[in-house]
């Protein structure tokens, strides 16, 4: 959090004007006991199923394989992109989870489930 923190007063230096969201799964705070920490820097939570959800897209159609958290930061993104007063302007998200160690879990499970049921000739 204070590397967030950090990184988020650095920007506003760069240009007062700037809006910069922190974004965590709703369930990984809770879970990490985190969630008053995290309450003050986090401005916006999504469910761990839509950041599931949202990563498995960036990896289908983008080719990105990104972790659990970037897909909340993504689906975040996403979200604040479609609000009225963001209309045409330039959204950034920062991807700061891996998806290798994302692989055995359910993640990656709609994978997994294919490769077990394919058929050899």
């Amino acid at each position: 959090m204070e590397r967030f923190r950090r990184e988020r007063n650095f920007l506003k230096e760069k240009n007062p004007e700037i809006k910069v969201y922190g974004v965590e799964p709703v369930e990984s705070a809770v879970l990490n006991g985190k969630w008053k920490t995290l309450s003050q820097n986090v401005d916006l939570y999504v469910s761990s199923e839509e950041a599931i959800e949202t990563a498995k897209l960036l990896f289908l159609k983008e080719g990105l394989l990104v972790g659990i958290s970037s897909g909340a930061a993504a689906a975040a993104a996403m979200k604040v992109g479609k609000r009225p007063e963001n209309d045409g302007k330039l959204i950034v998200v920062i991807f700061r989870s891996f998806g290798e160690r994302y692989l055995s879990t359910a993640l990656f499970d709609f994978i997994r489930r294919d490769a077990e049921n394919m058929t050899f000739e």
